[in-house]
């Protein structure tokens, strides 16, 4: 899995580099009906999420966890998006943390994108304890489609290595292997000048990729507080192989700030 992540890697770099070289002329279609949020963010080399969530189950469990994730520029046409997670249980304090790094090319032609991440969890609780990698490979494309809303899809694949009874941090490739696909759509409605409301239904978000039996609906909305920060929030039911099967319920909430305009 390693090596599969460096050959994606440098499969971005050098399809981002040719765009570059080749489509410096090409003047983006619809421009006027992209998101204005993201166009936002764009302009920022730096910005921090910091949000918490709650997520309970069918049977009444709560858990809780705390959660930053930076995204800064590296590259004209390249991000990096590092996040750390810690979470709690009302049976057990300190119950889980996650951890993860991201890569995110630029909007080609202001219609797609790649992302690859790796991302690894440390469950002490409940029994077994265990951790798990993830390696995660996606093509994001996103398409106006008024002024107002805007259609966004994505496909990808997931790389998963688990290991119970180990709680060493650092990813791993071995123990229990699943391969398996991932995707997400998305309609977006633009709140002109302050943010987006959003309707997803998929299968991957900040943090972890699920499997295919276990996807989610969800309600994301961002809204401009001030030029420095926006308000982030989520209602997120997630289903096991029936949608009538509830898994888990999650409510996030926090903030983006928004740092070195540029």
């Amino acid at each position: 899995m390693r090596a599969i992540l460096k050959f994606v890697l440098i499969g971005i770099s050098v399809i981002t580099f040719a765009y570059n070289a080749t489509a410096q002329d090409i003047k983006a279609i619809h421009s006027d009906t992209l998101p204005l949020i993201q166009e936002k963010q764009k302009s920022y080399k730096l910005r921090l999420l910091v949000y918490m969530r709650v997520i309970s189950d069918p049977k009444g469990s709560v858990r809780f966890d705390e959660n930053i994730v930076p995204n800064f520029r590296i590259l004209k046409w390249l991000r990096m998006e590092l996040g750390i997670r810690q979470g709690e249980r009302t049976q057990y304090f300190n119950s889980y943390y996650h951890y993860k790094m991201e890569l995110q090319t630029k909007w080609l032609a202001k219609k797609v994108r790649l992302i690859a991440r790796i991302s690894d969890n440390v469950i002490t609780f409940p029994a077994p304890p265990y951790r798990k990698t993830n390696e995660l490979f996606v093509v994001e494309t996103k398409y106006p489609l008024s002024k107002s809303f805007q259609g966004l899809a994505s496909l990808g694949y997931v790389f998963s290595a688990q290991q119970n009874n180990d709680l060493n941090a650092l990813p791993t490739s071995q123990g229990t292997l699943l391969n398996y696909p991932t995707f997400k759509i998305a309609i977006r409605y633009l709140i002109k000048n302050k943010g987006f409301i959003e309707a997803v239904y998929g299968s991957y978000d900040v943090f972890n990729p699920y499997e295919l039996n276990k996807p989610f609906v969800q309600l994301t909305e961002e809204y401009e507080l001030s030029h420095l920060c926006t308000f982030y929030s989520y209602l997120r039911y997630q289903y096991n192989n029936n949608f009538l099967t509830p898994n888990n319920y999650f409510l996030g909430a926090g903030i983006l700030f928004h740092f070195l305009p540029g």
